[in-house]
């Protein structure tokens, strides 16, 4: 199992930055207030608890990694675009350095971003759509 150790600073900013941006991607996928200020929330609890409870050491240290690696003043179309070529980016570096953590950072992705939408009620199409774009882009 990869660590933090068996990647440049450059890839563990892609593995984070798509991590986080899955995320953020489905947060403002459908854009409330009230919506948006639980699934950050929602955000933020469940890397805290990955960070202590992950599967595996690559788990634990991508979401113990503070920020989130975006600008503030991101659009929501660059941070959709930027998130989706983040995972993409990162598929292929897994894929490379140990396709084990593939499966492992997949499960990451997808369970933040569910757990994201699962915590408002409100948009529940548009965030499905978001769910499956982020799929699509950690297919290899």
């Amino acid at each position: 199992m990869a660590a933090k150790t068996d990647f440049t600073e450059d890839e563990w900013n892609t593995l984070h930055r798509g991590l986080t941006g899955a995320g953020m991607l489905v947060s403002i996928s459908e854009r409330g207030f009230t919506s948006t200020f639980k699934e950050t929330g929602a955000l933020a609890k469940f890397l805290a608890t990955q960070s202590k409870e992950g599967t595996s050491q690559l788990t634990r240290e991508l979401t113990s990694t503070r920020g989130s690696g975006w600008k503030v003043t991101s659009s929501p179309a660059e941070l959709k675009d930027g998130a989706l070529t983040e995972l993409r980016k990162s598929v292929a570096i897994l894929t490379a350095k140990d396709p084990e953590d593939l499966a492992d950072y997949r499960e990451l992705v997808l369970s933040l971003a569910q757990r994201v939408s699962d915590a408002a009620s409100e948009g529940a199409k548009v965030e499905a759509d978001a769910i499956d774009s982020i799929r699509t882009a950690l297919t290899p």
